[in-house]
């Protein structure tokens, strides 16, 4: 297995983990600042070493020291980088830029945007993303988490690490038509509409293939998912933005409505940020749940 060391200060792990867009990426049980991450029938190990100092030379009790930057290791080879994780991790994005368009006089997105520093949003497969937000409406991200999980165990192919553990794929459409294979992650009410939408995928009631077509206006994609048994405005978002990156997706759920209610007057001037509005509503969506700031 190579490695391949990321040079972007744009990439932080542990936030992207964090920031509500993913559900497979979880803390090494083992290993320090080492993040596992499944996806698209891969499993990958990404370390992150903080910025430190090292000792070059202690003379008389005298200790010379020199900073070292921080590192972002993917401990896989290049092809499977070049194949699946440069793609899946969106590095050929500016976040930079996209940051630098931040309206200076607006200091809370100012002040959201540079602690979000390092969230990228994620290309990920579209089918996943799509169950994963039917789990999470009216939901937690530690119950959303166990229930993909339990859905993966119960359904999808398995793997063994070289240190014995199991990890397992995302389950196919015709893996979520059997009720068996669905009651045991404990859905509730969610159960019906996974059920629903995997056998309208195998028989072609539903189309993934029109929903990933590039030609199609988000409006079209919007109208499509909505028309969707089991989804609505803010989950056809969010599987826009996550599944479809589609970037001025704008998904909009209680913290975000109270954000822009208290801050903004009931007024966010998402005008300003077309083309990467999705991109800004994760500063706001990672500041408010992981720091409490409304």
């Amino acid at each position: 297995m190579g490695q391949i060391e990321l040079t972007t200060e744009d990439f932080d792990i542990s936030k992207i983990a964090k920031s509500g867009q993913c559900f497979r990426i979880s803390k090494h049980p083992n290993k320090e600042n080492v993040w596992c991450v499944i996806a698209k029938g891969k499993y990958l190990e990404v370390e992150q070493k903080e910025p430190g100092w090292r000792l070059i030379k202690k003379i008389k009790g005298i200790e010379a020291k020199q900073k070292e930057p921080g590192k972002t290791i993917l401990h896989c080879s290049i092809a499977d980088f070049e194949s699946t994780w440069e793609d899946y991790f969106d590095l050929a994005t500016p976040y930079k830029m996209i940051r630098n368009t931040i309206d200076p006089e607006d200091k809370y997105l100012t002040e959201a945007a540079a602690d979000g520093k390092g969230i990228r949003i994620l290309k990920q497969d579209l089918w996943e993303v799509m169950i994963s937000f039917i789990i999470s409406q009216n939901n937690n991200i530690p119950r959303i988490k166990r229930s993909i999980e339990t859905l993966c165990e119960i359904n999808g192919k398995s793997h063994e690490l070289e240190d014995g553990r199991l990890w397992y794929e995302f389950p196919k459409p015709e893996d979520l038509m059997q009720s068996d294979g669905l009651k045991p992650a404990a859905l509730g009410y969610r159960e019906k509409y996974i059920q629903r939408l995997a056998e309208n995928v195998v028989k072609g009631k539903i189309s993934l293939e029109y929903l990933m077509d590039d030609q199609k206006s988000d409006a079209e994609i919007r109208n499509y998912l909505e028309s969707i048994y089991g989804i609505g405005p803010k989950v056809a978002n969010c599987i826009m933005l996550f599944g479809l990156h589609r970037l001025d997706s704008f998904p909009r759920d209680k913290w975000i409505n109270e954000i822009i209610r208290e801050k903004y007057n009931g007024k966010f001037p998402i005008e300003r940020y077309k083309g990467f509005a999705g991109v800004i509503q994760q500063y706001l969506f990672d500041y408010t749940i992981n720091k409490g700031q409304v």
